[in-house]
């Protein structure tokens, strides 16, 4: 699955037609409340049948549909699968609770894991059957109230520290200057397969620019 772009927390139909026109893959709609990016599940469900109907009429495909996740209860999960085509866990949940909740809601599985050393990369050995795709984002600064989208990044000569073949994103602190460099660095590893942006797109906490979508997105699919 080479030259995947994500495009995450999307609260809008205009930012999810914007991602779309510019050829993003996938697009992420943040179901944790304390975000400043949330969005109720009925709302999203809403826009993706707005951007997908904008797709079809403007003539460009339309991208797929993630749920971001904190140790999500299964009322969330039921709501949400019906119009998503991934789940991304960013919270307590272990290898057998990922595998689980794939069998049982039909959809692929994002696991994120956060990367500050070369130590860290030991986590992603357990979910190597259990999640189709890996996340590597930046450890959260001390404080922080989430566990991603803080606008920070790690050192991606790190990622030659993980051995295995699950295909993993890229995040943490990426915009429209620095993706090119990113994916340079992460392709050294067999196993990349893209990039994920969330703030580094923004003109504020939850509101992205259409201009900065579309000019991330290019950059990215020259490097890719």
């Amino acid at each position: 699955m080479p030259g995947l772009i994500k495009i995450c927390g999307v609260k809008s139909v205009e930012t999810g037609v914007a991602a779309a026109k510019a050829g993003a893959d996938l697009i992420g709609f943040v179901f944790v409340q304390k975000s400043p990016r949330y969005i109720a599940p009925e709302a999203a469900e809403e826009l993706v049948t707005e951007i997908k109907r904008a797709c079809e009429d403007l003539g460009f495909d339309a991208p797929h549909f993630v749920g971001l996740f904190i140790d999500a209860g299964e009322r969330l999960l039921a709501e949400a699968a019906p119009f998503l085509s991934h789940f991304q866990f960013h919270g307590h949940e272990d290898a057998e609770r990922v595998a689980e909740i794939g069998a049982e809601f039909g959809v692929e599985m994002i696991k994120a894991l956060p990367v500050g050393s070369a130590d860290d990369f030991a986590a992603a050995a357990a979910f190597e059957d259990a999640a189709d795709i890996l996340l590597f984002d930046a450890k959260a600064p001390a404080g922080a109230a989430l566990p991603g989208g803080n606008g920070a990044a790690f050192d991606w000569s790190l990622l030659q520290h993980y051995r295995g073949t699950t295909p993993f994103l890229l995040a943490g602190g990426l915009d429209e200057t620095n993706v090119e460099a990113a994916i340079a660095a992460a392709k050294a590893n067999e196993a990349f397969t893209g990039v994920d942006v969330s703030s580094g797109i923004e003109v504020r906490p939850g509101v992205k620019d259409p201009s900065r979508i579309a000019a991330f997105v290019a950059a990215a699919r020259r490097a890719l």
